[in-house]
Order: structure tokens, then C-alpha cells, then sequence
């Protein structure tokens, strides 16, 4: 039921059938024309790291009480579920400021539900999955892409090789027209937008590279997902404080660094999730 700002919600309990011990992940609007999904997949992510891609035609038929997608270990749950298109990039980010980029081609087709899945990412004990991101496959170089960075962040401080290829200008502006940010949130409601052409492409089962730096004054990573110019965003706290403001207003910085204040928060007061509001055609 649609609800005001301030009104509680309708507990999903009534409305779905769910145990008690679980919650929801993920919500996706699917494709109406159902020819069209055997062509798209679904990337499962876990806390814990493990990642399946399967046909989303394998959910065709969903019965009233729902159907198993993913076993799961006891200690173990699902941060996100993402559809995907043959050759496009997920990215896999941390708690802890990690970040993992795979070509989704890269990632076996489980032909069954009852699977676990296999090592997406290589966690640290204290670390976990927080989200999964769906990025365009661009083919650029690694030398290609610190020359594209240093040319369009020549006011940033970014630890970049002196030596790097020159590009032209027409190939400057394809890169620009393509590129795509990650913009990351911590707990201390702090943030920044990064170029996703920092995050090279790796092979499954890595350790990941800098998303951005937790440290006393950031805390830990509360939000990692790809956003447009002109998007907005709402953060929320576990006070259930909200705030909006537009992308445009987070800076732009490189991935070893630790970002800008976006939210002033209570002292004992935690940012505990971040969504995109995408811009409305009107």
C-alpha cells in the first residue's frame, strides 16, 4: 500500500508468505514480453561471498507460496539479486571498502536452484558482501584509463603514473560519454563518487581493490552502487533521519581516498543504507 513519509508501513508478514526469520533482498521489476528472458540472467551475491548466475527464465513459474532460488549456509544469507545481459560487468562491494569487478560472461550458468553457488569474492573474517552493482562492459585499456582520469580530474591530487598514453580527442570523448560512477556511503555519513574505470576487470575469486578508505572519522561502507549526473539520493539512518540531495553535489575523487562530508549526524547515530532516485522523465 502507497503510505505517507511518515506513516509505518504495512508489515510484509501479512502480505507475502514469509517465515519468520526472513527478510527481503532484492526487488525487481521484470521484462512484461517473458520471450525475452531466456536472453537475460540473474547474479545472486551472498554476505559471505558466494555468487551463482542463473537464466531468469529458470523463474518462470512461481507458485503462491514462492520457490527456493539459492541454498544457502547456515551462517549465510543474500545480499542482492541483480538481472544482467550477456557481456555486462557486476561489481561485488564490502563492508570494508572492497571492491570486485567481473564480466558477468565470466560467471558459469547453474542449471538448477539448490546450489550454493561458487567464491565470488575473498573476504577477510571481518569482512561481508553489502551490494551488488550492474555495470556496462566499456573496452578501454589500463594505460587508456589512467590517461582518460589524469586528463579529466587535472584538478584532482590522484596518485597516477606520470607516463601514460595521450589520447585523442575523440576517443577522450567516447570514454567520457560511457563512463559510469560508483558512489560509496559510510556509516559516519561521509561519501564520494568514483570513476568506474578505476575498477579494473578481475577474475572471480579475488580479494577486490580500494572502493574507499574506512577509518575512524568514515566508518564502515553503508552503500556502493552506480548513479548518474542528475540522480538524486536519500540516505537514512537508524534514527530514521532521512536526507536528499543530488549527485551532482558529491565530488568526484579517485578510489584511495576517503570522501566528503554528505549528512551531520548525532553521535551515536549510524547511516544504515542509501538508495538512487533516479531521474524522472518528467
Amino acid at each position: 500500500p502507497e503510505g505517507s513519509n511518515i506513516s509505518k508501513g504495512k508489515v510484509l508478514y501479512n502480505i507475502f508468505p514469509l517465515s519468520s526469520d526472513s527478510q527481503i533482498s532484492s526487488i525487481m521489476p521484470l521484462p512484461l514480453d517473458i520471450n525475452t528472458w531466456k536472453d537475460i540472467f540473474l547474479i545472486f551475491v551472498t554476505a559471505k561471498g558466494k555468487i551463482r548466475k542463473n537464466s531468469l527464465s529458470d523463474f518462470e513459474n512461481i507458485q503462491a507460496n514462492g520457490k527456493i532460488a539459492m541454498k544457502l549456509e547456515k551462517d549465510d544469507h543474500i545480499v542482492s539479486v541483480k538481472m544482467v545481459k550477456k557481456n555486462e560487468d557486476v561489481m561485488l562491494n564490502t563492508f570494508l571498502g572492497k571492491s570486485l569487478r567481473i564480466n558477468s560472461s565470466k560467471i558459469r550458468i547453474f542449471k538448477g536452484r539448490s546450489s550454493k553457488g561458487i567464491k565470488g569474492i575473498n573476504l577477510k573474517t571481518s569482512d561481508k558482501v553489502i551490494s551488488l552493482t550492474v555495470l556496462n562492459n566499456i573496452k578501454i585499456s589500463s594505460e587508456e584509463s589512467r590517461a582518460f582520469i589524469k586528463k579529466s580530474r587535472k584538478d584532482d591530487v590522484l596518485n597516477i603514473d606520470s607516463e601514460t598514453i595521450n589520447l585523442s580527442e575523440k576517443k577522450y570523448n567516447e570514454f567520457k560519454g560511457n563512463e559510469q560512477f560508483i558512489l560509496t556511503v559510510t556509516e559516519n555519513g561521509y561519501g564520494k563518487r568514483t570513476s568506474t574505470y578505476e575498477f579494473r576487470e578481475s577474475g572471480r575469486g579475488g580479494q577486490g581493490i580500494i572502493n574507499i578508505i574506512t577509518s575512524e572519522r568514515n566508518g564502515n561502507v553503508s552503500a556502493s552502487f552506480s548513479t548518474e549526473h542528475e540522480d538524486d539520493i536519500m540516505l537514512i539512518t537508524d534514527k530514521g533521519q532521512m536526507i536528499r540531495c543530488n549527485v551532482k553535489e558529491i565530488r568526484i575523487t579517485g578510489r584511495n581516498t576517503q570522501g566528503v562530508r554528505i549528512f551531520n549526524l548525532d553521535k551515536d547515530e549510524k547511516v544504515v543504507t542509501a538508495v538512487c532516485l533516479a531521474e524522472s522523465p518528467e
